[in-house]
């Protein structure tokens, strides 16, 4: 499944995206700043979209998905399970790392936590997202399974959770290095990647 969206309207977003990247308030953002970012009119922002909930929602999701597209192609080039899961790993603390990074504006304190019920009514966007995100997982358990280093005696939803355990706990790391002082990146990985084979094995 695919979206398609005007040329104007990835301007829309990408102007948005620049504004919150740069540190713009998005409950004090107004539809003039968007559009200026945007290169467009005003009127041309209300062609397109009802509201700015409207806009700031779609494009948070635009952009999640072209993130979580690329990182599909970053771990497909590798070889084996270990180099896919370890380039994932690397995504999930470029993405805590970088405050640019639109996982890190939806997780920010005074960020978009209050557009997630607008962000829930964008259901083909997010329908998307769940689809790119899936093929991921769905790449890293069938590639285990065929070099043999994941067996396939357990469901794929025990194998979703164990794959989603092990992330979580690599998430944690990476969002709150100031609770493990002394535990290296690698190390955070390999204990990651060992939990994953254990719960799968």
């Amino acid at each position: 499944m695919e979206i398609g969206y005007a040329e104007k309207e990835i301007a829309i977003f990408n102007g948005l995206i620049k504004l919150l990247r740069r540190g713009a308030n998005p409950y004090q953002v107004k539809v003039q700043d968007i559009a200026e970012a945007a290169g467009i009119g005003k009127g041309t922002v209300y062609e397109y979209f009802a509201s700015k909930e409207e806009v700031i929602s779609k494009a948070i999701l635009y952009q999640l998905n072209l993130e979580v597209k690329a990182a599909f192609r970053r771990i497909a080039r590798e070889e084996s399970l270990r180099e896919k899961f370890s380039v994932l790993l690397d995504l999930i603390l470029e993405w805590f790392s970088d405050n640019r990074s639109t996982v890190n504006l939806l997780l920010s304190g005074g960020g978009l936590h209050n557009f997630y019920t607008f962000l829930q009514e964008e259901q083909q966007e997010l329908a998307l997202l769940k689809e790119n995100v899936l093929r991921i997982i769905t790449h890293l358990l069938e590639h285990g399974r065929m070099e043999n280093v994941i067996s396939g005696r357990e469901s794929f939803y025990y194998q979703l959770m164990a794959l989603q355990g092990a992330l979580a706990g690599f998430s944690h790391f990476a969002g709150q290095r100031d609770l493990y002082p002394g535990v290296t990146v690698e190390e955070a990985k390999n204990v990651a990647y060992r939990l994953l084979l254990r719960a799968l094995n």
